[in-house]
């Protein structure tokens, strides 16, 4: 019988420092046996070149997968990023991004993803000489804040939306997708308070948006809600 053995997983945004890229991995004191290489779609013709050439040297001691992915949505970025984590990590895998010499708008959206994650995102930091650059000072590992905890309620609330393809009609339909149908009329007020405070809630913490439509109120996930959805999804 194969035994399959974990491996660690390096997410690296290119940008034009392929020599950044490259020590930086070398000496973030993982291993590294899968590489992504996350690229701007439309990006200037010298990143595509520096992508080929990270690929070339690294290909011959790892696996290497290119993802292109567009600038324009970073949450779009966010949730590619996400969908490579939890793959990996389901297969057993150590996940980490290298965040050395991203393009911002991929930099932004890689903090993102490891937040929600939970995994470890590091960056190289440059040494200088006569103002050219020399090479790598040290490897940081940056730690993130801890997420605010959200109670279960809502986090089922969030799974539910999600299941249902991101958006629900209306706080009737949630309830009725959480709990059944409610056939007395008390027990079904109290629910209906209790889930209007939890919406209440989520929307101002920006996971969700509610939408009057006469008389219902549509409860979709915003972006940031699709990408906790994502990244909490067990």
């Amino acid at each position: 019988m194969l035994i399959s053995m974990s491996k660690f997983v390096h997410i690296i945004p290119v940008g034009l420092k392929k020599d950044r890229l490259l020590e930086s991995l070398k000496k973030c004191g993982h291993p590294f046996q899968k590489i992504y290489l996350v690229i701007a779609k439309n990006s200037e013709h010298e990143i595509y070149k520096v992508a080929s050439e990270v690929e070339e040297s690294l290909k011959a001691i790892a696996e290497v997968e290119k993802v292109f992915v567009s600038t324009a949505d970073i949450y779009s970025i966010v949730l590619c990023l996400i969908e490579i984590i939890k793959k990996e990590t389901k297969d057993g895998n150590t996940v980490l991004i290298n965040a050395s010499d991203s393009p911002k708008t991929v930099a932004i959206a890689s903090y993102i993803a490891a937040q929600l994650s939970g995994i470890k995102l590091y960056m190289g930091l440059p040494k200088y000489e006569e103002n050219e650059e020399t090479g790598i000072k040290k490897v940081v590992e940056i730690v993130f804040p801890p997420l605010k905890k959200i109670s279960n309620d809502k986090l089922t609330i969030i799974k539910v939306i999600k299941e249902n393809g991101n958006v629900v009609n209306s706080i009737n339909k949630l309830i009725e997708l959480l709990e059944g149908k409610i056939k007395d009329s008390r027990k079904y007020m109290a629910q209906r308070a209790r889930m209007s405070y939890h919406l209440k809630k989520l929307e101002n913490d920006g996971l969700i948006k509610m939408i009057r439509e006469g008389k219902n109120v549509k409860i979709m996930l915003t972006d940031l809600g699709k990408a906790y959805a994502m990244a909490i999804d067990t």
